[in-house]
């Protein structure tokens, strides 16, 4: 029967992550000869080939690749397993990662957290729903806090806990035709100048999804990047979409409701199943249920 060596796969390990052989000396704080002996012995132990080496540096084989799948979940268990020993009383220390599709969401929760666990340090990653979200299946983050991605189910490896609903609300330049206007019919938005959010925003799917519904048809222009799109609205280019929290009361913009559409994102908590349970995962989780309830009130 043959074993794995773990210290020939966490060198491989190493290197897949930081896609350097030097990068990955450094991680694991050995030399660099020590790392591309480890993957030899690895390589030649198994007859396979799992790095190519090229004068650019080093790149993955296709069974690299799904090797380094593998080993994101083996290391991911075994720092599991390192804070289950170290830390099973005191949590208030190690990284944890969150992400989020709007730092609207995540503010108040990380403020709180912080409070209660000081020592922990937090590392936040802003992006849209759907890539926090892959981010999340890669191992790359450990918790989010996002806006449902789509109307299907979350994947069936993913705990979700409904956190915030937020209201969309349109935006329009001190200059533009409805600027005037405190609320609006969803119909007095047909064949408007709208300027759309980046697919996989959420925001932008609700939105989508209501004027479908009361078949709407507006002008898309163009195609932007939330910071992008209130830049262009500053210029009256035509019309953005938010959610509410994330209008700051921007100077020269004004905020529009839309008076006869329930429209609004739903935002949530989300974690891997396998992950849910440990110390710094499980501590953010419950913070973010007491604001839930308070929320709630």
């Amino acid at each position: 029967m043959k074993y794995i060596n773990f210290n020939q796969l966490r060198s491989f390990h190493a290197v897949a992550k930081t896609n350097s052989i030097t990068e990955a000396a450094k991680l694991l704080q050995i030399s660099q000869p020590t790392i591309t002996k480890q993957i030899q012995l690895l390589e030649e132990y198994y007859t396979i080939t799992v790095i190519n080496r090229h004068a650019r540096g080093v790149s993955l084989t296709e069974l690299g690749k799904s090797l380094y799948a593998v080993t994101l979940k083996i290391f991911e268990l075994e720092e599991e397993a390192i804070e289950l020993f170290s830390s099973d009383l005191n949590i208030n220390q190690g990284t944890l990662t969150t992400g989020t599709s709007g730092a609207y969401y995540i503010m108040k929760l990380v403020k709180e957290f912080k409070q209660l666990y000081p020592g922990i340090n937090l590392k936040i990653i802003s992006d849209n729903s759907q890539n926090i979200l892959e981010k999340i299946y890669n191992f790359e983050i450990d918790i989010g806090v996002i806006a449902e991605p789509n109307l299907m189910p979350f994947r069936k490896d993913i705990y979700s806990i409904p956190y915030l609903k937020q209201k969309i609300i349109i935006i329009v330049g001190k200059n533009h035709k409805l600027s005037s206007k405190n609320s609006i019919s969803i119909r007095e938005l047909k064949g408007l100048n709208f300027i759309n959010r980046e697919k996989g925003s959420e925001t932008r799917r609700v939105f989508e999804d209501s004027l479908e519904k009361n078949k709407i048809n507006i002008n898309s222009i163009m195609e932007l990047t939330r910071t992008s799109m209130i830049r262009a609205v500053y210029e009256n280019m035509g019309i953005g979409i938010l959610s509410e929290p994330e209008f700051y009361d921007f100077k020269d913009l004004k905020k529009i409701y839309i008076t006869d559409a329930n429209i609004y994102t739903q935002a949530f908590v989300v974690c891997l199943k396998s992950k849910r349970n440990s110390n710094l995962i499980k501590a953010f989780l419950e913070t973010a249920k007491k604001h839930i309830k308070y929320f709630a009130k």
